[in-house]
C-alpha cells in the first residue's frame, strides 16, 4: 500500500539585491533545465547511530495487521513533501529556507541520497 502524499509550493526569500539577482539568474537557468554551475551540495547521512535509533523507535509502534512502518529518509526539519512524477525524487520542504531532494533510484522505498535542492537559490 502506497501512502498518499500532498504537495506544497516552497518559496525562498533572498536578502539583498545581489543575492536576489544571482538567485534570479539561477532560477532562470533551472527553469530552462540548464545547470547553474553549483557543484557543492550538502548531503545527509542515511546510516549510522541516528538512523538506527529511529528504526529502533519505530519497532515500538503498534500497527493494525497488514500495516508496516519503516524509515524512508533522514531529512532535517522535514515539514512538507512532494513526489516527482516517476516516484524517484521526493522534494521535502522545511519551515526554514531549505528544500531537500530525496532520491530513491532503485525504488525500494528507502532513500539512496538526501541532498539540498538548488542551493544556489538559498
Amino acid at each position: 500500500m502506497r501512502p498518499i502524499l500532498t504537495s506544497c509550493a516552497c518559496f525562498v526569500l533572498c536578502p539583498g539585491l545581489a543575492l536576489a539577482q544571482a538567485a534570479g539568474d539561477n532560477l532562470d537557468k533551472l527553469s530552462h533545465f540548464k545547470t547553474t554551475g553549483t557543484t557543492e551540495f550538502t548531503t545527509v547521512e542515511q546510516t549510522g547511530a541516528f538512523a538506527d535509533g529511529i528504526r529502533k523507535n519505530l519497532e515500538n509502534i503498534n500497527l493494525p495487521e497488514g500495516f508496516h512502518i519503516g524509515l524512508y529518509a533522514v531529512v532535517p526539519d522535514a515539514r512538507h513533501m512532494a513526489v516527482g512524477p516517476q516516484g524517484i525524487v521526493t522534494f521535502v520542504g522545511t519551515r526554514k529556507t531549505e528544500v531537500w531532494a530525496v532520491t530513491d533510484r532503485n525504488k525500494d522505498r528507502v532513500a539512496d541520497e538526501v541532498k539540498n535542492f538548488a542551493p544556489s537559490l538559498a
